[in-house]
């Protein structure tokens, strides 16, 4: 049996040979090549990250896939959203991405695509219940393939004039640092890369580029020396972090908003997907400038389905996720997004500061983590949600696509379970920013009930 806990809601990941074991790849690989050998395409691409582990990991799908009878490309050291152009581009329709994404440097997992569409959810669960795996007597063949070449003369195509920007690139010493080099090298302009090697410690901070404290060395890189943005990414470039002439962090919901209105400046009947974490601000204003504006669940394989049966253009998440599906492939690609910030401020003849100020409207918390025990966090929330059913009266909207969102007229808030790690996730947003600090006071003593540490909340609620 995999050990479940790995199993989450759009990815496989967990502790590299804790929870997540080369026994587990091993058992993971059967299972997926037992369903790959039903459908039309028996190949399979696998990329991975520059985390320690991914290596051995792909060692071991390679070797399983092809005892299958699966041909195996291997595309190598790569960005994930460059993993998923390889899909389009060698039309081939499964691939792995192996990858820890955001998480600390000991995790590892695997996002994967079967048929052409994101695997996850309840066929990432059910993978225990197939139990027929059958080896081939004839061996799969083994390619190697690099979609890199490709990928970066399609994205430069799309974008021209855009270097008038002095600009501080931040790859985390993630696995996007190479394509960094090449993007720079084309656009020109006066770009600085930090961190530019790949380093599977990652030595200079933490890879999540949509906490404050991970982007210090990029802010006072922009402050100090008078750039007009800076862009820092995750381990493995699907998320970007903006931070604007001041050097301050632009949350996501906000560089979304951005975007939503200037691509529907180019077409006027757009539909957009923003998930359940993003400001109101962004609902509201999308709405009165009368564009469909849809709210998802968080995660990226949910919105990817949700643009694809929404027929979406545009969608993006509060941690950093940007899809452009209008005149693009409707994945998630963090390069494609900073570019297109770029652009846009390429048109403007205004600072980045300048043109979020307008959306300003509220205080607002960060994504705030409560950790919690993986085996109690589904019903620590059930809990919560039922506690705010009879706390919470008429004057509120309740929202429960994911987690509780409640909402009135001055403040919305939101308590989550996270699909990638052990806790739930807290947003709070308040209009009457007198009052923004006694609602996180009333939400703490609300929260301080429950088997959860909230020590990140009430650091959050210190600083403010």
């Amino acid at each position: 049996m995999i050990n479940s806990e790995i199993l989450r809601e759009y990815d496989i990941r967990g502790i590299f040979q804790k929870s997540f074991t080369l026994e587990d790849v091993k058992k993971i690989s059967y299972k997926l090549a037992t369903i790959i050998k039903e459908t039309n395409d028996q190949k399979i691409i696998i990329g991975h990250d520059g985390r320690a582990s991914s290596l051995e990991i792909k060692n071991t799908l390679i070797e399983n896939f092809l005892s299958f009878g699966i041909d195996v490309y291997d595309i190598s050291l790569i960005p994930t959203p460059i993993s998923y152009f390889a899909n389009k581009y060698f039309q081939i329709s499964n691939l792995i991405m192996i990858t820890g994404s955001h998480n600390p440097k000991e995790y590892n997992g695997l996002k994967i695509i079967i048929d052409g569409k994101p695997f996850f959810g309840d066929q990432i669960k059910s993978l225990n219940e197939i139990v027929n795996c059958n080896k081939n007597d004839i061996l799969g063949n083994l390619y190697f393939k690099s979609p890199i070449d490709p990928y970066t003369k399609e994205i430069l195509n799309r974008f021209k004039e855009i270097n008038k920007l002095k600009i501080v690139w931040d790859p985390g010493n993630g696995a996007i640092s190479p394509i960094i080099h090449r993007i720079i090298r084309t656009i020109g302009g006066n770009n600085i890369i930090l961190n530019r090697s790949i380093d599977s410690n990652f030595p200079n901070h933490h890879p999540d580029p949509t906490i404050k404290k991970n982007i210090i060395q990029i802010s006072d890189y922009v402050k100090n020396h008078l750039f007009d943005l800076g862009i820092s990414f995750d381990g493995d470039g699907d998320r970007v972090g903006i931070i604007d002439n001041n050097g301050e962090l632009v949350y996501s919901d906000i560089i979304l908003l951005l975007l939503v209105l200037d691509l529907h400046e180019e077409k006027k009947d757009i539909t957009a997907v923003a998930d359940v974490k993003c400001s109101k601000v962004l609902f509201d204003t999308l709405k009165d400038n009368g564009i469909n504006i849809l709210m998802s669940k968080t995660g990226h394989s949910l919105i990817k389905e949700m643009i694809t049966s929404e027929n979406a253009d545009i969608a993006g998440e509060m941690s950093g996720h940007i899809f452009y599906k209008h005149q693009y492939y409707g994945y998630d690609d963090a390069i494609y997004a900073s570019l297109k910030i770029i652009n846009l401020l390429n048109k403007s003849d205004k600072k980045l500061s300048d043109i979020i100020k307008p959306y300003i409207k509220s205080s607002s918390s960060p994504e705030i983590k409560l950790h919690c025990d993986e085996k109690d966090k589904f019903q620590i929330l059930g809990n919560i949600i039922d506690e705010i059913r009879t706390t919470y009266t008429s004057e509120v909207d309740i929202i429960d696509i994911d987690g509780v969102r409640v909402e009135s007229k001055d403040f919305w808030f939101l308590i989550r379970a996270s699909n990638t790690q052990n806790c739930l996730v807290f947003r709070l947003e308040h209009f009457n920013k007198d009052n923004f600090k006694k609602e996180i006071n009333k939400l703490i003593k609300f929260l301080e009930n429950y088997n959860l540490d909230i020590s990140e909340l009430t650091s959050f609620n210190n600083t403010i």
